[in-house]
């Protein structure tokens, strides 16, 4: 069960890292579609470190994020697939084609506050932390392009597609572009702790409620042809816009077993079960916590032990908490490089 945190100073270091891809492997995907291609849709990819430091509740923190959303059918992958491992095909594969994506990168500060001893009974531990994210972008695609694509192999492929997207890199006319482009994302996450003595709930919450703006970056509105004397018709321009990032949610929640003492010895083992909610797809996880107190070099700390499985993408997560430390791993496979779907989530924090 959760510890109930009181209010000290306290510095520390997070990482977290999610993603899925429907239609391979991630780590296949990311080195340019090699490897062997599976049967579903979309990708969505969420990195994110930040140091902060910790003081009588408030929560000031330096932080990089970088976050993917790709809505691609598996027909536009298979060809995507065909392309970059050079395959040659004895009838021409033609489709029409449709992707969406949301993509920023940067870096900024986190500034919030810690609501503590919410609850009015002393068996009840609430605390809700709001922060205030400003992040400065330096890379960002947001836009879609559809139409008619065809291919045969690496010298014949080609088609007509109509494009509207910003970017601060052109990845399909590639056109090269001078200067830096740099937004702005304001974003508003949530964190709520609630401790019980029938169960923990934990909330994490990005991007709630935020905001991306951005001056001056570059967008194209035109159409791309290899089938006529004109390879790219429409308007290359500039433009101030206002966009809303994705939001992410994470929740779990554990409730011991202790009521079936009766039956069988459960003390320290409870039930725990958590879901993450992407706009690409959700995942819930269930399983078992054990808690136990570990003597090393003459401190006894206590510790919790999670093995839980998500049966919609058959994908197992360890988790490990400690006092000064916590740790989630979940893949699909012991090898990663087989794996659609990777987590990666390490905090250390020390109080003073």
């Amino acid at each position: 069960m959760s510890n109930h945190i009181r209010a000290s100073e306290e510095v520390g270091y997070t990482f977290q890292h999610f993603s899925y891809a429907g239609p391979m492997a991630v780590m296949q995907l990311a080195n340019e579609w090699h490897g062997e291609l599976k049967r579903g849709d979309d990708a969505i990819s969420f990195i994110q470190n930040e140091v902060f430091a910790k003081n009588g509740g408030f929560h000031l923190g330096y932080l990089t994020r970088n976050y993917q959303q790709f809505e691609i059918d598996n027909e536009l992958a298979r060809g995507f697939y065909y392309y970059n491992n050079e395959i040659s095909l004895d009838e021409e594969y033609r489709i029409n084609a449709d992707l969406k994506a949301k993509t920023y990168a940067g870096q900024g500060l986190r500034l919030g506050y810690g609501f503590s001893d919410l609850a009015s009974h002393e068996d009840y531990s609430v605390k809700v932390s709001p922060s205030f994210v400003a992040l400065r972008l330096d890379n960002i695609i947001w836009g879609d392009f559809q139409g008619e694509l065809f291919y045969n192999d690496t010298k014949n492929w080609g088609g007509t597609i109509d494009l509207d997207y910003a970017y601060t890199e052109d990845h399909i006319v590639r056109r090269p572009l001078n200067g830096d482009y740099l937004g702005w994302l304001y974003g508003l996450d949530l964190d709520v702790d609630i401790a019980t003595p029938w169960f923990d709930l934990d909330y994490q919450g990005i991007n709630v409620y935020s905001r991306i703006f951005w001056r001056g970056v570059p967008r194209t509105t035109a159409q791309v042809s290899t089938e006529t004397a004109f390879l790219l018709f429409g308007f290359e321009y500039y433009e101030d816009i206002e966009l809303n990032p994705p939001a992410l949610h994470y929740a779990e929640v554990a409730a011991p077993l202790a009521v079936l003492s009766g039956i069988v010895n459960l003390e320290g083992v409870s039930g725990v079960s958590s879901a993450r909610v992407t706009p690409i797809k959700s995942f819930y996880y269930h399983g078992l916590q054990f808690e136990c107190e570990v003597n090393l070099f003459g401190y006894v700390k206590p510790y919790s032990f999670a093995l839980q499985y998500d049966f919609s993408s058959a994908t197992p997560r360890l988790s490990l908490k400690h006092p000064n430390f916590s740790f989630v791993f979940a893949s699909q496979a012991l090898d990663v490089s087989r794996s659609q779907q990777l987590v990666a989530n390490f905090t250390f924090h020390y109080t003073f």
